[in-house]
């Protein structure tokens, strides 16, 4: 009996030490997560640092000036006076900066829809087996390498009126009498710099398009080809329907790097002639650098940043609905 009492009564205090163990171990486990965490948050801080410098400060300070009376005295100081809506009220009111807005939606417009289609006609293609095939994919990602300025200049010898490639091969196939001046005729000289996008975005488009056909099962194919489908039923209700997410993504993704382009016109036409060619990124270049009026090329600047942020929550979602449609699509 004396016993049993008293391992009664050291049973509490046996109680308290395992409860006091338990404890230890939490507070133990809750350090060694917070030193996880810490080591995390500072593996990051490089990235984080690089994206604040290079990315978010200069928003934040571009749409300040676009509120500013910015001046060449005043645009390396926070002292510039406050203009209010008025460098919007510009842009709104300007001819040049509202053609420049028509032409970049122009441009996009018509760079998407001949990139999509030749894109998607040669990843067609190449889904066939031909001699040479390997070859041509391989050469197709060409003009995607080349820098923006490079094509620019390229295109510019292509079409300049004098010796200039394409004035050659249509006075030589009968199309035309006499050489045409494409880069100096406003009708003609946005023509010329969408030909050059085009020819420019195509490899994109392919590559894209190519590996989302290599992706349909290919019992998918067989299935259709047995009910009595035929090839323009199959490509457009059964291909078409499986890879909608990833053409989705892609026409997204070729507005984005079609709307920012910048280069490429530099190179071709300089935004001439007459503005004819003047887009968002470069008319607001020109405001700002060569008529220093920083607040009102900031303002413009601004269009694409709403662009941006329009752009980025649906590429997520689009490029979310992808990854489940592909999920679904292998299991």
């Amino acid at each position: 009996m004396a016993r049993v009492g008293t391992e009664l009564h050291e049973a509490p205090g046996d109680l308290a030490r395992s409860r006091g163990h338990g404890a230890a171990r939490e507070v133990r486990h809750l350090t060694a997560w917070r030193r996880h965490q810490l080591a995390g948050w500072l593996f990051l801080t490089p990235a984080i640092a690089y994206i604040l410098f290079a990315f978010v400060l200069p928003i934040i300070y571009n749409v300040m000036m676009s509120f500013e009376q910015t001046s060449p005295a005043t645009i390396g100081s926070l002292t510039a006076p406050f203009a209010g809506l008025a460098n919007y009220r510009f842009i709104l009111g300007d001819p040049t900066s509202r053609a420049a807005i028509v032409h970049t939606f122009e441009f996009t417009a018509g760079s998407l829809f001949g990139q999509f289609v030749i894109g998607f006609a040669l990843a067609l293609l190449f889904t066939l087996r031909f001699p040479g095939r390997t070859i041509g994919r391989s050469l197709i990602i060409v003009p995607w390498l080349l820098p923006l300025i490079v094509t620019g200049v390229i295109f510019k010898f292509l079409f300049q009126v004098e010796g200039g490639a394409v004035n050659q091969l249509l006075m030589n196939v009968g199309l035309v009498h006499h050489a045409i001046d494409w880069l100096d005729d406003p009708h003609l000289a946005l023509w010329t710099i969408l030909i050059a996008n085009i020819w420019l975005g195509v490899p994109f488009f392919t590559l894209l398009l190519y590996s989302a056909l290599q992706d349909v099962p290919l019992e998918v194919k067989e299935a259709a080809l047995m009910d009595g489908a035929g090839p323009w039923q199959r490509l457009r209700m059964v291909i078409v329907p499986i890879i909608m997410p990833v053409i989705e993504v892609t026409l997204l993704l070729g507005f984005v790097f079609t709307v920012k382009v910048f280069d490429l016109v530099v190179g071709l036409t300089g935004g001439g002639p007459a503005n004819a060619t003047q887009l968002i990124t470069t008319w607001s270049y020109n405001l700002s650098f060569q008529q220093f009026s920083f607040g009102e090329g900031a303002a413009l600047n601004n269009v694409l940043l709403v662009l941006a942020l329009i752009c980025a929550p649906l590429y997520l979602l689009l490029s979310r609905g992808s990854l489940r449609s592909s999920a679904g699509t292998g299991s």
